[in-house]
């Protein structure tokens, strides 16, 4: 396994030629984003808090990029005839994370706008903040659109977030120092299981939503 690893960390150093660039570049990558950049960079021989702050802000620049675009691409698939399945398929996706949300914000919550605003914003940072499968910047944002938190609440708790989440991971680096490969492992198997779940949920929402055109398509006829 150390020399799986070695032989990864050789290869990005042979692309990138500097690790730094290979964290910032790793960091806004999907799914790896973050918590896999810290650790990758951690494991090419970075400083800890070099990598952490690295990370952190280069994988915050997808971001605001997302609050402002997302919902007009997706709105502009879905008046196309060849993507129309697709932006509905993973406006899906996101909307049932949403939803999780959005049914945490109270009937008493929602008598208040400030109450209403704080709960979903807790919300997103909780969603981002805990390194587990399928969180992060790219997926906490696209929630945060989707639970309509406006973009001035949003971006602060989802910077908040993704630095807890880093913060997480550089400080299980340092106490583990010894274990960073397994931790570097876990990760990947992480990642791994995040691609495949997103993946099968997507393919199975793409295909309600194939039989579902289907279906008004017929009943148009």
């Amino acid at each position: 396994m150390d020399g799986f690893t070695t032989s990864i960390v050789l290869w990005l150093n042979s692309v990138f030629h500097n690790p730094n660039w290979t964290t910032i570049l790793i960091s806004m990558i999907p799914m790896i984003e973050t918590r896999g950049a810290i650790t990758i960079g951690i494991n090419m021989g970075m400083n800890p808090w070099i990598a952490y702050v690295l990370s952190c802000l280069s994988a915050l620049i997808v971001c605001p990029i997302l609050l402002i675009l997302l919902k007009p691409i997706l709105n502009g698939f879905k008046k196309t005839k060849w993507f129309q399945k697709l932006g509905n398929a993973v406006e899906m996706v996101f909307k049932e994370k949403a939803e999780k949300i959005d049914n945490e914000v109270t009937e008493q919550d929602k008598k208040s706008t400030l109450r209403t605003y704080l709960k979903k914003m807790l919300g997103i940072y909780l969603f981002v903040a805990l390194p587990l499968p399928l969180t992060g910047v790219w997926t906490g944002t696209a929630v945060a659109v989707f639970v309509d938190l406006k973009y001035r609440y949003s971006v602060p708790v989802i910077i908040l977030g993704n630095f807890t989440a880093g913060l997480i991971i550089t400080l299980l680096n340092i106490f583990l120092a010894d274990y960073s490969v397994l931790i570097l492992l876990v990760l990947g198997v992480f990642m791994l299981i995040s691609l495949l779940s997103f993946i099968i949920g997507f393919i199975i929402k793409y295909k309600k939503q194939k039989a579902k055109f289907a279906l008004e398509k017929k009943n148009n006829e």
